[in-house]
């Protein structure tokens, strides 16, 4: 059984042995050093955040690189799916004026930090539903979940994301994710 203390020695030198390679693995991803940076700090947070529930008798090198894989690959999506929307919406015949076009951007990055604002498993979920396409079966075998659950915790999250934002911006929210499961 490992201590508290166990606990951090062994956090203090996965960071110190990994935290260099962790942020050029996410730079070759990302390209913006700033951004690869914050991706392997919240990653190395999020394992100390979830020491407790951690098994720390195996290496979590992996876990790790796994963490910040996903992280860089969300944060494409994110811009992948910001720049399409601002492109469609500048593409549209109506005159969109640049102060509209800036509200759009807002409203993305609002949408953007709800979602990840989510409690993390509803929140992959959900990504995975929406952002991804993936059915709900599907969904539930990466996680080792029932369809139900799946089910749940797509429920919760629309809860949550109807409660943070306005009728009009939760529709357009939907007409995102429908463009863009269009384009697939």
């Amino acid at each position: 059984m490992f201590t508290i203390l166990d606990k951090k020695r062994y956090f203090e030198q996965l960071f110190r042995e990994n935290y260099a390679r962790l942020y050029y693995y996410a730079l070759s991803f990302l390209n913006d050093s700033e951004l690869a940076r914050d991706v392997v700090s919240n990653a190395f947070e999020a394992v100390w955040a979830g020491r407790d529930r951690l098994e720390f008798s195996s290496s979590l090198v992996p876990f790790v690189y796994r963490l910040v894989r996903n992280a860089c690959l969300d944060e494409l999506r994110h811009q992948k799916t910001t720049e399409r929307f601002v492109a469609y919406m500048k593409e549209q015949p109506e005159a969109f004026d640049e102060r509209e076009l800036q509200e759009y951007e807002l409203l993305i990055e609002r949408i953007h930090h709800a979602v990840e604002e989510l409690p993390a498993q509803t929140r992959n979920v959900f990504k995975m539903c929406f952002l991804e396409g993936k059915k709900y079966q599907e969904v539930g075998v990466e996680f080792g979940i029932t369809v139900n659950t799946v089910k749940a915790h797509v429920m919760k999250a629309l809860r949550l994301l109807r409660e943070q934002f306005s009728g009009e911006d939760f529709i357009l929210f939907f007409l995102c994710m429908k463009k863009r499961a269009e384009k697939r």
